[in-house]
């Protein structure tokens, strides 16, 4: 099975029509993208009439996304916040519909650091942990009632910190509709990089075929401080990274993630050197 690759499309360019994000991704050779509309888009509609323009413009050059992001804090300390956010993850669960396959919507898990979301020790409790997934319990049965699927995210300054809390949650869950997204980078703090392989390994082993997205990016500890990278740029081991993702998760789309323009083509002939 061949390992199939895509790109977080603001990442290479953000508010454009859907005519020239089609081509941008095009320009590139992605025929899978990660897509938020708000951030890709300049127009914030999901209008059917124009979430099938998108598809269209995607479709005419072969592209297909894959997640749709909806990223939100579901522990934010303002209600309405929240709600917003499950507003906008169900109203994107709808339009998935409109996509070829119903992509994934994905999100992490937030903090009650309100922003930027980081490591505070309340998200690291069992009280941090119920309430998240009070939120997420409500998104799946949506999810169900619809057909639709949800992709949801770990990183060790989130709520959900840890792949091992990642697979509760999916088990606790217990659905067909729910899914995982991998970020290596996203589950690694200074005090646990040396570790990098074995957690990754572990997220892939432990969550096997629930796993369809894979985030792709690199880093290093300069200065005691754990620093986003470039693939290529960093110390990830990338040929064990890909050998992994043979083993456990062939089905899974790697997709670059942070990863800017004048990076990619470095990016993209590293990793298609490795599958």
């Amino acid at each position: 099975m061949e390992i199939k690759i895509g790109v977080r499309a603001h990442d290479l360019s953000e508010n454009q029509t859907p005519e020239q994000l089609a081509d941008v991704v095009a320009c590139y050779g992605f025929e899978n993208i990660q897509l938020v509309f708000n951030k890709a888009l300049n127009e914030f509609s999901y209008d059917k009439d124009f979430v099938l323009r998108v598809k269209k413009n995607l479709d005419a050059k072969n592209i297909k996304v894959t997640m749709l992001g909806a990223y939100f804090n579901p522990v934010h300390s303002h209600r309405d916040v929240v709600e917003k956010g499950i507003e906008n993850f169900k109203a994107n669960l709808r339009i998935s519909h409109y996509f070829d396959g119903v992509p994934y919507v994905g999100s992490e898990t937030g903090s009650y650091n309100d922003s930027p979301w980081i490591y505070v020790p309340k998200n690291q409790t069992e009280e941090g942990y119920q309430e998240t997934k009070k939120v997420f319990v409500d998104l799946k049965d949506y999810a169900e009632s619809i057909s639709s699927k949800m992709a949801i995210e770990s990183a060790w300054g989130h709520v959900i910190y840890s792949y091992q809390q990642q697979a509760r949650l999916l088990q606790e869950l217990n659905s067909d509709n729910v899914y995982a997204t991998v970020d290596l980078y996203n589950l690694l703090y200074e005090g646990n990089f040396q570790q990098r392989d074995d957690i990754f390994e572990g997220a892939l082993k432990t969550l096997g075929n629930k796993v369809k997205i894979i985030h792709i990016k690199d880093a290093d500890v300069i200065e005691n401080k754990l620093v986003q990278l470039a693939p290529g740029d960093g110390k990830f081991h990338y040929d064990f990274m890909v050998d992994c993702v043979k083993k456990y998760a062939p089905d899974a789309t790697l997709v670059f993630e942070g990863v800017r323009a004048n990076k990619i083509e470095q990016a993209l002939k590293l990793i298609k050197s490795l599958i």
